[in-house]
Formats: structure tokens, sequence, C-alpha cells
């Protein structure tokens, strides 16, 4: 049995080929759906075993929560192909494919050799898709591309020091280097301190590739963060912190995928507590929300897109055509809005009550509370340039059919995990033992939504307002500057003179010398 990863590298090498349209669309459907029939008929406790050198690698392994997982990602990509075959090249769709096989490769890796190597493949093949989507977006990808190498070289030291102190490369029993997979997985989280990469690359490339990154990058992180730093409870209080700011940068957006990008730091602050809790409804609630977030917040991505597609701009006043304009994409939007604000019978309701009821310390009930209240604020503010404010802005042309499918799809999705939220746990094959539809979780899930109406109201003219100077700090790039500016003086004194580099040379010597001392 192979993982469906490997399904989709295949389909990559099979789109290189000169092919036209028609088997271009042939091929993606094929791959996408097969891929998604593989990942259903996983076997859970499956798992193969490869002697590579002197080591024994699981390049796949099931597990109930792999499989999910897998479901999810095989589903994200079916519809992300659906929505963006017509608007990519052959090429892109080659590279898009890549991504999405490495990311479901990871998922079902079993050994830290394997989730390197397809982790870095992630990086090549999204750095690739952006660098190469467009002529502006070349900086940016390299920026993306540097962030995320940061991030895998903390894998390979993570990996070799545990390596050399247990023996193995297990994903199981990781005893050792757990500060680099911290960092490993605080970057691929877009961690506050380390999110700088997300806001500008799923707002720079074009929103289609946006809507493929958003569904893998982060969730593998959240994936691995759930294997190898479960349980570790500090963590809980930083994904706090993180969400905040997230929600604190969303809420000065004057640019849909901007605020979309930051509020991904919010949902995924629910995640990072779910799986530091440690606790069997934790980490599931955790997983559970991955899935839920991956649907309402590609929707949203979607229904961004086809505003862009349809009008050529990304402000928040464009998004005036929806309504009778794009009705479906009005439908979509309105119930990706209600999930990701927790309402009860949509899709993120379950999964923040499962990771509510998971969750004993009242400092982090206050925050999971802020959070959500946050959440609905930023949405609102979405939904009243979408459909309240007064907009003159015109269709320049009508959103390909295949866009509206791909949104209807996942949106299908949304309602029915809404309406039986049991379905997840199906999937994953247990029992929490939690009634969702009860009247203390339904007035837990609906008051900071409640709560929030009012505020928006009240603080409308605030929330609404176009902000003119947006909090943007970027230390990396100053950091970069500094570097570069010292070398540049430094290599002044570089002009071939001999006394110059006898004086270095000697420099060099006298302070080795004096720390050798101490």
């Amino acid at each position: 049995m192979i993982t469906p990863g490997f399904l989709y590298i295949t389909g990559a090498i099979l789109l290189l080929l000169p092919v036209n349209d028609r088997i271009k669309y042939i091929i993606s459907f094929l791959i996408t759906a097969g891929a998604l029939i593989v990942t259903f008929y996983l076997i859970p406790g499956y798992s193969f075993q490869l002697d590579f050198l002197k080591f024994t690698l699981v390049p796949v392994k099931v597990d109930n929560a792999s499989k999910l997982t897998g479901l999810i990602f095989a589903v994200g990509g079916l519809a992300a192909v659906i929505y963006s075959i017509k608007l990519c090249s052959r090429f892109i769709l080659s590279l898009i494919f890549v991504f999405i096989g490495s990311a479901l490769t990871v998922v079902f890796s079993g050994d830290l050799f394997t989730l390197y190597v397809f982790w870095e493949l992630m990086t090549i093949s999204s750095s690739f898709i952006i660098i190469m989507a467009s002529d502006v977006t070349k900086k940016t990808g390299y920026y993306y591309c540097l962030m995320q190498v940061a991030g895998g070289l903390s894998v390979l030291w993570g990996t070799f020091l545990q390596y050399s102190a247990t023996g193995n490369l297990s994903l199981n029993a990781i005893e050792a280097g757990i500060p680099f997979f911290m960092l490993a997985v605080a970057i691929k989280l877009a961690f506050v301190g380390f999110h700088t990469w997300l806001p500008l690359a799923y707002s720079k490339a074009p929103f289609y590739v946006t809507v493929v990154l958003s569904i893998y990058t982060t969730k593998v992180g959240v994936y691995i963060m759930s294997i190898l730093l479960s349980g570790i409870n500090i963590l809980a209080y930083a994904g706090l912190i993180s969400a905040l700011f997230g929600m604190v940068m969303a809420l000065r957006q004057n640019h849909a995928l901007k605020l979309l990008s930051y509020s991904i730091i919010i949902q995924v602050g629910y995640m990072i507590i779910g799986i530091s809790i440690g606790t069997e409804k934790g980490i599931a609630g955790a997983i559970f929300h991955l899935v839920n977030h991956i649907l309402y917040k590609t929707v949203l991505f979607m229904a961004v897109g086809v505003v862009i597609y349809t009008t050529g701009k990304d402000t928040l006043e464009n998004l005036g055509i929806m309504g009778r304009k794009i009705p479906v994409t009005s439908i979509a939007t309105l119930v990706a809005f209600l999930g990701i604000a927790g309402v009860p019978f949509f899709n993120g309701y379950m999964s923040k009550s499962l990771i509510k009821e998971a969750v004993q310390e009242p400092l982090l009930t206050w925050g999971l509370n802020l959070m959500s209240f946050g959440t609905s604020l930023i949405f609102l503010k979405f939904i009243y340039y979408a459909f309240f404010k007064n907009s003159n802005v015109n269709l320049t042309k009508k959103p390909a059919i295949s866009m509206q499918l791909g949104l209807g799809f996942l949106t299908v999705l949304m309602l029915l995990i809404g309406i039986h939220p049991y379905l997840l746990e199906n999937l994953m094959n247990t029992d929490l033992g939690i009634h969702y539809f009860d009247k203390k979780h339904m007035l837990s899930g609906i008051q900071p939504f409640l709560w929030s109406i009012p505020v928006f109201l009240l603080l409308k003219k605030y929330v609404v307002k176009n902000y003119v100077r947006l909090l943007y700090f970027d230390m990396y790039r100053k950091m970069a500057k500094i570097l570069v500016t010292t070398g540049y003086q430094l290599s002044n004194y570089h002009d071939g003179k001999l006394h110059k580099y006898l004086l270095w040379a000697t420099s060099t010597l006298i302070i080795l010398l004096v720390l050798l001392m101490f």
C-alpha cells in the first residue's frame, strides 16, 4: 500500500508532459479523486518499513489521526485543484501537485528522515510556485523560502540530536532536540515572532496559490506538533498570546487577503492550546479544528479569490459585489462566517466546544472566549463590507464555473459537519462523550458571537476604519539590512593591501587567545 502523496507526485510528472487542456483536466481529476479514495480506504494500524543504509525507515504509517488529517488534505486538494485548474499554467499546477503530495506524505510518515525529506520538498515546491507565479512575487518567494528553510534546518538538527541520543528515528518517542522541533513548528505555524512570511506570501501570491498554501502549510505544522510536542502546557499560553496578536493585526487590515492571513494565526491558536493540554479531548479537538479550519478558511480564501478575479482588486471595499451579483459565493461566505464564528449548527462550533471542554484552567478558558469574540468581530467587519456597505464596484467578468464548484463542494461538507458533528468522531474512530447540542455548550458557543454584534455596532467607525498606518514590523528585514551594511563597510578594508590583512589576522588571533584564557 502506498501513501496517497505519491499519487500526486506521479500526477505532477504526468502534467509535465506536453498535453492539451482536456488531458490536463482528466489527469488532475483522476489523481485528486484517486488520492481521496486511497486515503479513505487506508487502514489504521498499517505501516510499511524500509531498510535504507543502516536505518530502518517507516515511510508509511497510518493511525486514526493521520487518516482524518489525510482525508481533509485530500478533500482540500480536490477542491483546490477544481477551483484553480483554469487559472494556472500546467507547470504551476505540476508544482502544486508536488506540494500537496509532499504534505500528504508528511502526514503519513512514520520516521524523522521521511518527515524531513518531504518537509523540505514542501518548501522547495511552494517557494517555486510563489517565485514563478509572476514577476512581482519573486522577492516574496525568496523571503518565504528563507523562512521555511530555517524551519527545515531546525527539523534536521532536531533529528540529529534525537538519533544521537536514542539511536532511532521514530516519531513516537522524541527525547532530544525538542527546542529545535519547537522552532521548526513555530515557523510553520506562523507563531508570533515567526509569522512575517504568512501575511506577506498570502497577500502577494496569486489568489489561487494562496488557496493551496492556506490548506497545507500551517496545518502540517499543527499535525506534526500533535505528534512531537503534545502535552507541553506552557505552549498553550504561548498559543494564546499568538492568537491575540493575530486578532489585533487582523482588525487593522484594509485588504481581504491580509485580514484572512492574520486570522489564520488566531485559529491556529486554538489548535496549539488543544495540543498543549495533551489530553485525548484536547488533541482530538485540535485535529477536528484543523479539519474545520481547512474547510471554512479555504472557502473564505476562495470567495476573496472570486472577488479579485471578477473585479481585479483585493481591498475590502470590493467585497461589495457579493449578494445578488455572485450568489453562490455569497452563500458560501455566510456559511464559512458562521462556522469560523463558532455558531451552533455550523462546523467550527463542534471543535471549539471540544477544546473548551478540554481546558481546565480559567485563564485559558477566558482566552478562548476572547479569541472567539475577536474572531466574530473580525468577520463581522468582513461581512459588513460584503453585504451592508454601499459599494459601486462592478463585475468585469463572471467567475468561472470551476471556481464555484470548488466553493460549493467545501460548503456542503461544512454544513454536514455542522449538523452532524459526530461525523468527525466516527471518521477518527473515537467517542469523546461530549453532547454538542446541550444547553451548556450551545450557550458557550453563541455568547461570544452575540456579544460581538453590539460591540461592532458601537465601535463600527473604529473597526471599519481604513487604517493608513498599519502596525507592521519585520525584524528579519532589519537584521538583514544591518548585516548587509556591516558587510559592505568591512569590505572597504579588503583592498588588497598586505598590512591590512596581517592586521586582521593578528587581531583575530589575539581575540581567540583572550577567549581561550577565560
